[in-house]
């Protein structure tokens, strides 16, 4: 991967205001905040009511514990999906919009459906590599720290299996590869990612002692922050690539 120069921080407030401009790039992620919320209060719901009913009957049975349990697990792995498609589908909206057409939501579940499995494989091995790092985060602190790092050098993963259509594990070589050759403006771009997601919980935080408030707000910041952050991601790997000449001539849509 050639060293690429251009001004990360012009990209950066470039990303900004084209977010502004295309709002229609916070829905994918809203809906996919309500689809976890309803599934985490219906979940919470038949657990309550088994509970109960547990209770009623003079006890709980292993059976019914394990039930539960697995049933929590396919609520946080369905959870986990509803927002990786919905990044899938921002990701794929925003290249078109870097490239001076308009976001096509429909096309990007299109392409998120069909490479899904790619998806939750790259999603199996970020889970691998977290529970991995729960024995380091208890013993020393690291865990949080070796997360963030990979977190930098795969930030590219995503946009390398939705844009550049490879395989789960060439994406994670393909963005270690474009972060170690390219390192300032990875770091750049990742550190405005980790910033402006802070400032979005800190956001949410104030929301959350105004109640009528707080799902709405919630629902917009939590889309904000990722379609900025897919919008940063698909500048500087089209950048790095060098695979966004037409978007420099053509320049994104209003």
């Amino acid at each position: 991967m050639v060293n690429r120069q251009f001004d990360a921080i012009a990209e950066l407030q470039n990303a900004l205001s084209i977010l502004f401009k295309n709002w229609v790039l916070v829905v994918p992620t809203a809906i996919a905040s309500l689809v976890v919320a309803a599934v985490a209060i219906f979940l919470g719901v038949a657990t309550f009511g088994a509970f109960s009913l547990g209770g009623l009957m003079g006890g709980f049975h292993a059976g019914a514990a394990l039930g539960i349990a697995g049933s929590i697990l396919l609520a946080l792995f369905v959870m986990i999906c509803a927002y990786l498609v919905a990044a899938a589908v921002v990701i794929a909206a925003a290249e078109n919009i870097w490239h001076g057409q308009p976001a096509d939501l429909a096309a990007g579940l299109s392409k998120a459906l069909g490479m899904l499995g790619g998806l939750i494989v790259l999603l199996l091995v970020w889970l691998v590599v977290c529970i991995l790092c729960v024995p380091l985060f208890l013993a020393a602190g690291l865990g949080l720290l070796i997360l963030a790092v990979l977190g930098f050098l795969w930030m590219y993963a995503l946009p390398a299996i939705v844009l550049g259509g490879e395989s789960p594990f060439a994406a994670l070589r393909t963005s270690y590869h474009l972060v170690r050759s390219n390192f300032s403006p990875s770091l750049t771009a990742f550190i405005a990612i980790v910033v402006v997601n802070i400032i979005g919980l800190i956001i949410n935080h104030i929301f959350h002692f105004i109640p009528p408030l707080f799902l709405i707000a919630s629902l917009v910041i939590s889309g904000l922050t990722s379609a900025y952050a897919a919008l940063v991601v698909v500048r500087f790997y089209d950048l790095l690539r060098g695979a966004s000449h037409a978007a420099h001539s053509t320049g994104p849509t209003a």
